[in-house]
């Protein structure tokens, strides 16, 4: 007996896809042209849509920019995460999220960002968005902070809210000056930022070594004869 499910509403499909299409089209002209280029009219010229759809999809230019920032923010928190869920030792992590740094600059995704938080400055429906995009790297931030301090039995120096401000802010601060044209030559930024990886191993090494200590004195106990 053969189970016939629901077709698929292409309408539906069509919208979703030329949705998509908007989307990308509004990353482009940002990443290209920046962010006063970015209007709804010069938006659907270049996805190849009647400008009437950008305004039944996101309302305006406003709403366009939001759906933007809350799509691209989404796929970087979800690839952060895979990445902090890993098993590799934090150190190793943060050396990966340095080196996501300079692809994401490289890739232009960096400018978008920013080019979003200056259209944020007019725009509080924007900004509103922008708010809630920070607040999820740093609730990230916190919990990796708060679960590598447990598993190690250390000690943080401050608060793991106030040191997951700092640390988005050290990212944010490199980011912003190197968009800026501030050389590595004058301001180290990425030289600083990948040096924490060694200083993250120094914090880990006393408790690598007494974790291997009770391992080795265990093993040694289930191996003597009694």
């Amino acid at each position: 007996m053969s189970s016939t499910g629901a077709k698929p509403d292409q309408r539906v499909l069509r919208g979703n896809a030329t949705r998509e299409q908007i989307l990308q089209a509004t990353n482009d002209v940002l990443r290209e042209q920046g962010g006063a280029a970015t209007t709804t009219r010069v938006v659907a010229e270049r996805a190849g849509v009647p400008l009437s759809l950008v305004h039944y999809h996101f309302g305006g230019r406003g709403g366009l920019l939001a759906a933007l920032l809350e799509q691209e923010n989404a796929k970087l928190v979800e690839r952060q995460q895979a990445m902090y869920a890993g098993p590799e030792p934090l150190a190793d992590k943060w050396r990966t999220a340095c080196h996501y740094l300079r692809e994401d600059l490289r890739s232009g995704y960096v400018r978008v960002l920013w080019e979003l938080w200056a259209a944020s400055l007019a725009d509080e429906q924007l900004a509103a968005r922008w708010r809630e995009a920070m607040a999820s790297w740093r609730t990230l931030l916190e919990q990796v902070a708060d679960k590598w301090a447990a598993e190690h039995g250390l000690e943080l120096p401050l608060p793991s809210r106030a040191l997951a401000t700092l640390v988005a802010n050290a990212f944010q601060g490199a980011e912003v000056e190197i968009l800026a044209g501030v050389s590595e030559h004058e301001a180290p930024h990425l030289q600083a930022l990948e040096a924490c990886a060694d200083l993250i191993e120094r914090l880990e090494q006393p408790a690598r070594a007494l974790e291997t200590g009770t391992r080795t004195a265990h093993s040694s106990l289930a191996g003597a004869t009694p």
